[in-house]
């Protein structure tokens, strides 16, 4: 079988396709690079050239340097492997023309060279061949590059040392040893031009390097720089093959290959916390067992060296280069033949210095190698009987991985640019490498077929460049313990890379989504959260269209479970989108047409509802009723109340949140309602005083107290009050004593009125008074505030102090504000609160924004952050909500929720959070009540053990969260409260380690005991 198209395309295809309008090339080089001393001497004849000239004033010589380094960066983007020589040819006559003679276009593209080195290093061999071609024409120029990229590696290893500071590296910069092995790429790239194969001593002595360091940190321990030197430098070494394939080389290759197997790789005795599949404790089976990248290198070197060192890889420029080349020699003055360059060794940095270093920059690849193993993730080549990425175990493999990693990494600043050189990687390399851009599997297995038959001959690539980038992309995003960059750049990177090829990449992604989808009950409950943000990022950038009929079966499968992976993703999927969109427009999606007909997959319909709770009806009747008392005939009206609020909404085609709000307080139908109204008229209007609010407050209770006595009067019972609100009742006399003016008789006048009008009404009996009096006020600020989240969190804001003292906690002097305020401002007075009375607060608080927004989880949880930041209400009594009724677990708002409340929190806060989380976790645990001795067990589902097979679902997402929790804050965290000063490094150290007592404490009181040990095995990762 025949490919059907070719495989290569420009960069410009993609340009053009996403209308980036793509700057001048290589390609164009002759239309736009005049002699320099043309531009430097334009014709004064021309009379539009001088108007221009006025006009734009340019600068002859920066035009230059724009036009050089412009070009420079486009090197190796045009398919034709010939013209790209040319063009090469062309733009090299500036550069050795002016190369000496203007500092700033020297500069230029030194620097220009380095960053593309860095940032694209896929582009090196391109690069390489324009510093062949000016050494031909001037063997200055190369001489500057060596010494120029030698003096780079030095200050790089020097940094590490502390002899010089690199603070001001770009914050895109993958790390110290990172760089330096692109830098050995290029170097082994130019060894044609470097004298005595001086690039080999090189290469030796950082392996050397890499080997000293394993064997000082001794045998027990994992050395993470090591082993990145150990890599970096072997996956480096094919690139001396790019241009030099002679006996000689290939004999320093096999010395180095005999060399790295002294290396020492010091694996951990675990590796729990970083696997990206559970198989929670051998219940299921993984996918595959994720290989790491130290133990993959040399064995794929060795493989190489069996077979001759022959690497297909590299394109050959050779045929193109020679007569360029010779031609430029021929036409030298000064050199007739080439001119080889020196290449010193270096200073390496201490083992103490390198034991130290760690960079600046979290998005650093040295810092991932230092800290945790890598591991390779794999996606592609599982489900189908060929290849369609390059194996990881091959050279090859991870050749792509690292020149991806690489890109991603590098090319951080500019989404657009690294999905570009992404989607082209091919260009780059051999063109026999892939198979053509858009090759379907089925096509693929076609070929495959032709292949083992023998009618290919020889056999054609089933390699797709699509999935080597996406691969790599989902590598980056489901790495362990944490990604480089903030995971949605990488999602925004795979949606450019599917807009610029909607084509050829929407089946990539498609596979891959199903993929992860079939491997949910397995993969790291963090990786099934970054899966469904992937997802949710991806189908709402293409009209959320995705394949529901797929998911069909296994939601009516699950219909009777809360907590199993799959049904949990549907729903919370669903929930992220609605978010992102609205109900109707969801709904919309559940469509297809099969065998011409429009099919509506209704199964799906009853994830629309993203309520809190399961049945939003019964939990607003049984809340609300509570509040009044329990009483038939309020719950009846209520219910009636909630009723008509429905029919309203049904009538509405696409009802928007704020409508969706049941708000009853200031219902003429309910008691109390003119307190109510009361309440809403306060907080709509502005520069209410603290006095003030602490009236209305008391009114509040007032009201409420008269309500009960005449309820209690009438039905014969007690007054219900609590303590608090007789204390606040005697209070209220007192002062009403001392206070006879005027106003305060008229306001008299008017409760008295709005009482007797409450009485005319349905009876009451009110439980929690100060119950009661925080929900009218909270849900009114939310009802008020309810037009968007910005509204709700800028009242809040407004009124902070004011909500503190409702809450209990303590209010902080203004001091910073203006004298006036500070003057005119009256202090609350104290509540007298006990610890129980604070505690009832806080709760209520975050109960009434549950109750009010129960129809929106992540309005509740937003709202409650930002209480949380005022100082409103404490991190611990939301966590502590967050387990009730497993939210944290079944509502994705919610753990985002919690994760950021934790990501946020000072460390000393933070300590506490996590011991508290921890102890709600086991405690959760326990209650499951799945056994002491045995393995807990996941029993296949039927139709009469739902309930069981739900409870051990749940035990393994509360392990797998457990997990989650312990890695990110435990093994990743730095709970340093001093800043790292000398004086207290010492107390923070043990204080840490006493931190970590506590926590094995904790998990000492798990009762399954498979399961805490298990648990307690992820201590000793903690310094792998």
């Amino acid at each position: 079988m025949e490919f059907g198209s070719s495989n290569k395309r420009s960069r410009d295809d993609f340009e053009q396709d996403q209308g980036f309008g793509g700057s001048l090339g290589p390609t164009h080089a002759r239309e736009h690079h005049q002699h320099p001393h043309q531009h430097l001497h334009p014709n004064p004849s021309s009379t539009s050239s001088l108007y221009e000239s006025k006009r734009q004033r340019i600068d002859p010589a920066q035009e230059l340097i724009n036009n050089v380094c412009k070009d420079i960066r486009r090197l190796g983007e045009n398919p034709n492997v010939a013209a790209q020589v040319d063009d090469v040819n062309y733009i090299s006559n500036p550069i050795v023309a002016e190369f000496e003679k203007i500092d700033t276009l020297r500069n230029a593209i030194l620097s220009t060279i380095y960053a593309i080195i860095v940032e694209q290093p896929h582009k090196i061999n391109a690069i390489s061949n324009m510093v062949f071609i000016c050494n031909a024409k001037n063997f200055v120029i190369a001489k500057y590059v060596i010494e120029y990229l030698h003096t780079k590696i030095q200050i790089l290893l020097d940094s590490v040392n502390g002899v010089v500071d690199v603070s001001h590296e770009k914050r895109e910069d993958a790390g110290v040893f990172n760089n330096i092995k692109s830098i050995l790429k290029f170097l082994s790239v130019l060894s044609p031009i470097i004298d005595d194969y001086a690039i080999i001593n090189v290469y030796s002595q950082f392996l050397q390097f890499a080997i000293d360091l394993q064997t000082q940190t001794g045998q027990e321990k994992r050395n993470g720089i090591a082993q990145e030197i150990f890599y970096n430098t072997l996956v480096a070494m094919p690139y001396l093959l790019s241009n030099d394939k002679s006996e000689e080389v290939k004999g320093h290759l096999n010395d180095l290959i005999e060399l790295a197997g002294k290396f020492p790789i010091v694996e951990p005795e675990t590796n729990k916390l970083i696997q990206p599949f559970d198989s929670k404790m051998d219940n299921l089976d993984i996918p595959y067992t994720p290989k790491k990248l130290v133990d993959l290198i040399l064995p794929s070197l060795k493989a190489l060296q069996t077979n001759d060192w022959e690497l297909k890889l590299f394109l050959d420029f050779e045929p193109f280069l020679e007569p360029i080349i010779k031609n430029a020699l021929e036409n030298n003055a000064v050199a007739k033949e080439i001119v080889k360059h020196k290449l010193p060794q270096f200073s390496l940095p201490t083992f103490d210095k390198v034991q130290a270093y760690k960079s600046k920059h979290k998005e650093s690849i040295d810092n991932v190698w230092k800290q945790n193993l890598r591991l390779l993730f794999q996606v592609y080549n599982q489900n189908t009987e060929f290849e369609t990425v390059p194996p990881i175990e091959t050279y090859t493999g991870l050749f792509f991985k690292d020149l991806a990693f690489d890109i991603l990494t590098n090319l951080s600043f500019n989404k657009n640019e690294a999905s570009i050189q992404l989607s082209v990687l091919d260009l780059f390399f051999d063109s026999d490498l892939f198979a053509p851009l858009g090759t379907s599997i089925d096509q693929l297995t076609m070929i495959d077929a032709d292949n083992k038959s023998g009618e290919n001959d020889p056999p054609l690539s089933t390699w797709k460049i699509e999935d080597v980038a996406v691969e790599s992309i989902l590598t980056m995003i489901f790495q362990l313990p944490r990604t480089l960059h903030r995971e949605i750049y990488y999602y925004t990177v795979l949606i450019a890379c599917c807009k610029e090829s909607p084509e050829s990449m929407a089946p990539v992604f498609g596979r891959a989504i199903r993929y992860f989808y079939a491997n949910l009950q397995t993969l790291d409950y963090e990786l099934k959260i970054r899966f469904l943000d992937w997802m949710t990022t991806q189908i709402s950038n293409f009209e959320f269209s995705w394949k529901w009929e797929e998911w069909v079966k296994d939601s009516q499968q699950y219909s009777q479970l809360k907590y199993h992976p799959k049904k949990n993703f549907i729903k919370n999927l669903i929930a992220k989108e609605i978010r992102l969109s609205n109900k109707k427009r969801i709904r919309e999606s559940f469509v297809d047409v099969i065998d011409g007909n429009v099919v509506n997959f209704e199964e799906f319909y009853q994830y629309l509802d993203i309520s809190m709770f399961a049945n939003a009806k019964d939990y607003i009747l049984s809340y609300d009723s509570a509040l009044y008392g329990d009483l038939a005939e309020i719950k009846d009206l209520l219910s009636s109340l909630y009723d008509e609020k429905q029919a309203l909404l049904l009538a509405k085609s696409n009802p928007s949140y704020q409508e969706e709000i049941f708000f009853n307080f200031t219902n003429p139908r309910l008691p109390l309602h003119a307190t109510g109204l009361r309440t809403y008229e306060f907080i709509m209007s502005h520069h209410k005083s603290n006095k003030d609010f602490s009236e209305l407050y008391k009114s509040i209770l007032d009201d409420v107290n008269k309500l009960n006595e005449e309820a209690s009067q009438s039905l014969g019972g007690n007054n219900g009050e609590t303590k608090e609100t007789e204390e606040t009742r005697e209070t209220d006399e007192t002062e009403a004593t001392k206070e006879t003016d005027e106003t305060d008789k008229t306001k008299q006048q008017q409760q008295q009125q709005q009482q007797q009008q409450q009485s005319q009404h349905l009876e009451a009996l009110i439980p929690e008074p100060v119950k009661f009096a925080i929900n009218l006020i909270m849900q009114s600020y939310c009802y008020i505030g309810s037009r968007s989240i910005y509204s709700e969190v800028s009242i809040l804001s407004r009124d902070a102090d004011k909500l503190k003292y409702l809450s209990g906690q303590p209010i902080e002097p203004k001091t910073t504000a203006p004298v006036s305020l500070v003057e005119g401002e009256t202090e609350f007075e104290n509540l007298d609160l006990t610890e129980e009375d604070v505690q009832n607060r806080q709760n209520w608080i975050i109960d009434s924004i549950f109750r009010i927004w129960v129809h929106q989880p992540q309005v509740v949880f937003l709202i409650l952050e930002n209480l949380i930041e005022f100082g409103v209400i404490k991190p611990e009594f939301l966590l502590a909500k967050a387990f009730k009724s497993n939210l944290i677990i079944d509502n994705v708002s919610c753990m985002e929720s919690v994760n950021r409340i934790l990501e946020n929190s000072k460390p000393a806060v933070l300590k506490q959070g996590i011991a508290v989380l921890f102890k709600t976790i086991v405690a959760r645990l326990n209650e499951l009540e799945l056994g002491v001795d045995e393995i807990v067990n996941i029993d296949e589902l039927d139709s009469s053990n739902a309930e069981r097979v739900d409870k051990q679902w749940l035990f393994y997402e509360y392990l797998g969260l457990l997990k989650s929790y312990f890695r990110k804050f435990i093994k990743q965290q730095d709970f340093d409260e001093n800043g790292g000063s000398d004086g207290a490094a010492a107390n923070d150290e043990e204080a840490n380690k006493d931190f970590i007592e506590n926590i094995k404490s904790i998990f000492n009181d798990i009762q399954n005991i498979p399961t805490r040990i298990n648990i307690l095995s992820w201590f000793s990762e903690l310094e792998v």
